[in-house]
């Protein structure tokens, strides 16, 4: 097999020379080739290497050179690994810095994603710009040329409107949107009696009318000074584009395309789709929009990012609701209710991946970069790292837009306070910063990485801090509990300088020595936790003698039962998804497999006596993995014929409940007899009235 090369380019003077180290390093698969000003002197020379075999070229600033020279293989991708040399901290000494370029390396050239569906997108070039004024009129008529448009305008006394039609102009107020590129759906109320789409501008209207309340430039009428005389709807006359009586009702309108000039924006509760542009009162981005909406006619694609397994969903059953996780945390509200499970609305999602990250099951995962192949290829990068050297690795998580020298600011800013970090990063490019959650993060630490650090964007932080944070603080807790103290980070780009502070100063214990585990990441979410908590629990200082405490809406935890209350009807075993509370076919008993718990509280809104209480906590002893007893009973046997029918608990509660009912005030031994005996017992009693009985 044909090894992969690398060329590292160090890009002198701007970043350490490297050659020395270059020459020792060492990974599986990967040669590594030092080379100086491969875009520039020695162009030719890299188009030899690259012709060669496969090859990595560690640079992306000047990749449009190298992707243009003539005869270069097909075999040939570039990878920032400049920025690795650039984004370390200066007291990381070379071999540190060398480590990180074969990790990077290596973490390339092991990541492997199969392709994933495409979700189509049509649009034939229907454009709404939405107004509460003329902002926006002119430029609009500009854009008519190339796009079916319509204008529709809340107050529409401001403008101007010829005799010519460019363009469909309505007078409504926007009332609420939904949908996406190629299938918007507004609903809409008139903002004005006369309906601007029939009228046909010929001025009767403003002739007849006695207070002089419609305007000569957009035939609007001003309904303060109006006194709805009706002069002007008879001189409408059959047009019939004048009506006071319908200002109220709500009409839908589509389009496939959508441009929002009101200063709020008619997405402002969620990230906005595809095909939407919110410009406020910005002319250069309502040229922009207008530039960006005439490219947007046609065929379009984006990838279908998750995949969604129901019968692992924890979201309902028998209309009782679960787990919301992934409603709650969905940006763009791409994910609804659908009865037993989630429905999601693959053209609205824009693949943050934040619902993969907060489901406690694993029923919806990430596809279009699966945790699988990343967390494969960290391990094998982390492993390279150890192997040339490296001490302290730090795996930064952040989206692929991020700006190409946001850790070289980073670094700037936090030497400007005299940081001594030695830790040496390794930063993973995602589609979204928010797509990976505890099950990668817990997996890199037992791969190897001192700590794992997410970092978002602006926009990311927004809509996805909360979420996050709550899923590291109780990945955090365990880890403090294993004595590794804290080792997951969210951070916003406003704020990665923290990524440089130093070791003393920074809620990071004192490294702990834990040998790179063996395990292979597992295709369901529940086992790659399994795995990363067995490795951890091995090599942790602390051995926890009992549960682990966890904030609320930790994916693991127990069940208490009211012993009391419960009557053993066994309703929660039937509602629970992960078969974590079962029954005893052979008696009557109610057990917990605390291990399968996910806490989605399905249990607790089924019981019809209110006596489960959820207990988040991880047990990492073995007693977790066994089944426990939380109820037991006596059956209850027929006082007639002696059948087993229920349990002491059931009927015991029906009696208290039941024993003062006109049906049963005389009769409360029915309530002790199996469904058979009871109907006997009804037809042989002599002084029971039946319903043939009743005269009319």
């Amino acid at each position: 097999m044909t090894q992969t090369k690398i060329l590292v380019c160090g890009c002198e003077p701007s970043a350490p020379s490297m050659n020395g180290e270059i020459e020792r390093l060492k990974a599986e698969g990967l040669s590594f080739v030092p080379i100086q000003r491969a875009c520039r002197d020695n162009v030719v020379e890299t188009a030899k290497l690259a012709e060669s075999g496969p090859c990595l070229m560690g640079c992306t600033q000047e990749s449009s050179i190298f992707q243009n020279v003539s005869n270069l293989a097909q075999d040939f991708q570039t990878i920032n690994l400049r920025g690795i040399l650039r984004g370390q901290s200066p007291n990381n000494s070379k071999t540190q810095m060398a480590a990180a370029l074969a990790a990077k390396a290596a973490y390339s050239q092991a990541y492997k994603a199969d392709p994933v569906p495409a979700v189509l997108f049509r649009s034939h070039g229907h454009l709404a710009v939405v107004s509460d004024d003329d902002f926006g009129f002119e430029l609009a008529s500009t854009a008519s040329s190339g796009l079916d448009v319509e204008f529709l305008v809340k107050n529409a006394n401001p403008l101007t409107l010829t005799g010519g039609r460019s363009m469909q102009v309505a007078a409504v107020e926007v009332t609420q949107v939904q949908g996406y590129l190629g299938d918007f759906t507004l609903k809409v109320k008139k903002s004005n009696p006369v309906d601007t789409e029939l009228c046909t501008r010929c001025g009767a209207c403003v002739d007849a009318c006695p207070t002089q309340s419609i305007s000569h430039d957009s035939f609007t009428i001003n309904l303060d000074s109006c006194d709805k005389s009706g002069a002007c709807i008879k001189a409408c006359g059959s047009f019939q584009a004048i009506s006071f009586a319908d200002m109220d009702q709500v009409a839908e309108r589509t389009c496939e395309l959508l441009i929002d000039c009101t200063e709020k924006g008619l997405f402002s509760d969620r990230q906005a789709p595809l095909g939407y542009w919110h410009v406020g009162r910005s002319h250069a981005l309502l040229a922009q929009a207008m530039l960006e909406a005439v490219q947007m006619v046609g065929e379009f694609e984006k990838p279908k990012f998750f995949n969604y397994t129901e019968s692992l969903c924890a979201h309902s059953r028998s209309e009782k609701l679960g787990c919301n996780n992934c409603i709650d945390t969905c940006s763009t509200k791409a994910i609804s209710s659908a009865g037993k499970g989630i429905k999601v609305n693959p053209q609205l999602c824009l693949g943050c991946g934040t619902c993969t990250a907060v489901c406690p099951t694993g029923a919806i995962q990430y596809a279009y970069s699966p945790v699988v192949s990343i967390g494969t290829a960290l391990k094998v990068a982390l492993k390279v790292f150890k192997d040339n050297g490296g001490q302290r690795a730090e795996v930064v998580l952040h989206q692929k837009d991020m700006p190409s020298n946001w850790m070289e600011q980073a670094k700037r800013l936090a030497f400007q306070t005299n940081s001594n970090s030695t830790t040496t990063f390794l930063p993973v490019e995602l589609h979204h910063g928010a797509s990976m959650g505890p099950d990668l993060w817990l997996s890199a630490v037992a791969y190897g990485a001192e700590r794992v650090s997410v970092v978002l964007t602006p926009e990311e932080h927004k809509h996805y801090f909360s979420a996050l944070s709550g899923q590291a603080a109780w990945v955090n807790d365990v880890l403090k509990a294993l004595g590794m103290g804290p080792r997951i980070r969210i951070l916003s780009s406003g704020s990665a300088h923290e990524l440089f502070e130093s070791e003393a100063s920074s809620s990071a214990t004192a490294p702990v020595s834990i040998p790179q585990a063996s395990f292979a990441m597992a295709d369901n979410k529940r086992s790659r936790l399994e795995f990363a908590f067995e490795h951890l629990l091995q090599h942790a200082l602390n051995q926890p003698e009992k549960a682990i405490p966890l904030p609320k809406g930790a994916p693991f935890g127990a069940v208490l039962v009211n012993k009391d209350k419960c009557t053993l009807c066994l309703s929660c075993t039937g509602a629970c998804p992960s078969s974590a509370l079962i029954d005893n076919p052979l008696e009557p008993q109610l057990r917990f497999i605390e291990r399968n718990c996910v806490q989605c509280g399905l249990c607790q809104s089924t019981c019809p006596e209110n006596a489960i209480e959820l207990v988040p906590q991880l047990n990492l002893l073995a007693t977790a993995k066994g089944k426990q007893v939380l109820n037991e009973s006596q059956p209850f046997h027929c006082i007639k014929c002696a059948k087993a029918f229920g349990t002491k608990h059931m009927i015991e509660s029906m009696l208290s409940r039941l024993a003062g009912h006109s049906m049963f005030q005389d009769n409360a031994n029915r309530l002790k007899m199996c469904a058979d005996c009871r109907v006997t017992d009804m037809y042989s009693r002599k002084d029971e009235m039946t319903i043939f009985e009743v005269k009319p």
